[in-house]
């Protein structure tokens, strides 16, 4: 276990990593080039701790680092639809498989609207960026690419299938 970093800073870390995902330059490196704008972020890790402090909630270390934190749910994305009494669902299926649902607020019948693989949503965005005709006949392709853009700001790639 590694105490020599202190909480505010790993916080921090992980507060720029919900944010933006695990984006370059990694904070280890950009802790060392640019110390000025990782206090920012530090600044808003403190503020958060004494937010929680104020509940009664005090950030501990609790041993050594986990390698993979398990998820406790399949659900990586859920929201209400704009204009619509239907809830959007973004979650890991089985095997490689990820589903967009659509939930009805009323009675919780659930649609699954599509479901991909990220390779599939990866080789449609290729499509996409170069301009090729077939991407304008993919439906849903930009819900596709935006469950995407979810999965990989969550890191939730290596997710387990369902069983």
């Amino acid at each position: 276990m590694s105490t020599e970093r202190p909480i505010r800073d790993i916080l921090a870390e992980m507060m720029r990593r919900e944010r933006l995902g695990l984006i370059r330059p990694l904070w280890q490196d950009w802790s060392r080039f640019a110390p000025d704008e990782c206090e920012h972020v530090r600044r808003r890790a403190d503020h958060l701790i004494r937010l929680l402090e104020g509940e009664g909630v005090r950030l501990v270390r609790a041993g050594d680092p986990d390698h993979e934190p398990a998820p406790t749910s399949p659900i990586i994305y859920q929201y209400g639809m704009v204009g619509r009494p239907v809830t959007r669902v973004v979650r890991k299926g089985r095997e490689d498989l990820w589903d967009v649902v659509a939930v009805d607020d009323a009675g919780g019948k659930e649609t699954v609207e599509q479901s991909f693989t990220v390779e599939q949503a990866l080789l449609n965005g290729g499509l996409v960026l170069t301009g090729h005709p077939e991407a304008r006949a993919i439906p849903g392709l930009g819900t596709q690419l935006a469950a995407l853009n979810e999965i990989y700001r969550l890191d939730a790639v290596a997710m387990e299938p369902v069983r």
